[in-house]
């Protein structure tokens, strides 16, 4: 099962590193898609996946750099995390 605590930690890393957003954008759709079979239907965490890979569209989408550090942060603590 891929929880959202596991990808709150890769995301953690990525904004670390401070990958460009729109690469994370990316990521964050190619890790749906990855892991479409292991995600609970009812953990919220596919409809974020997919908002987050909006990233990817341009600057209007994005999030900032702390804002997607207090998203990771939220997500490894176990929390719902609404965008």
């Amino acid at each position: 099962m891929y929880t959202k605590q596991q990808f709150g930690k890769e995301l953690k890393e990525k904004v670390a590193k401070r990958e460009k957003v729109s690469a994370i954008g990316s990521w964050a759709h190619k890790t749906y898609y990855d892991h479409i079979s292991e995600i609970d239907s009812n953990s919220g965490i596919r409809k974020f996946l997919l908002e987050l890979g909006t990233m990817e569209m341009g600057p209007e989408f994005e999030y900032s750099y702390e804002e997607l550090d207090e998203i990771a942060d939220r997500l490894i603590a176990g929390e719902d995390v609404t965008l």
